[in-house]
């Protein structure tokens, strides 16, 4: 399960319960913040975790079928600055270029689209 706006600072993996294992990465600030929670089934198939930013991390496991690769993000919200936008997308990019091609992949996430008719009303939560 892919977690955004967690809001925990520091980067570390434990165990929340019921055999459930959290990896995270988080700002001191404690204003984005990313993670995967994986079941106890699986939690022994993690090979590697890759915490890139508060918005960005991955995990790899190794699977009966294959290989997986679980990307968990949190794009920049709508009034954001442009710079935080792209190099958040150019990390992104970074990230699923470097997933090697036999890898399974799976990206989830918040990535801040606004739908709707309302969604010509951007708010900011950027702005200090």
């Amino acid at each position: 399960m892919c977690l955004q706006e967690t809001r925990w600072k520091g980067e570390k993996a434990k165990e929340i319960g019921d055999g459930v294992k959290l990896f995270y990465k988080g700002e001191d600030s404690r204003k984005s913040g990313v993670g995967i929670a994986v079941s106890e089934s699986i939690k022994d198939s993690v090979s590697a975790v890759r915490r890139v930013s508060d918005r960005i991390m991955s995990l790899r496991m190794e699977t009966r079928e294959g290989c997986w690769t679980i990307i968990s993000v949190y794009a920049p919200q709508t009034g954001c600055p442009e710079k935080d936008k792209d190099e958040f997308y150019v990390a992104l990019d970074d990230v699923i270029r470097s997933v090697p091609d036999d890898d399974f992949l799976t990206i989830a996430g918040d990535l801040n689209d606004h739908v709707g008719t309302d969604a010509w009303r951007k708010r900011s939560w950027c702005q200090e």
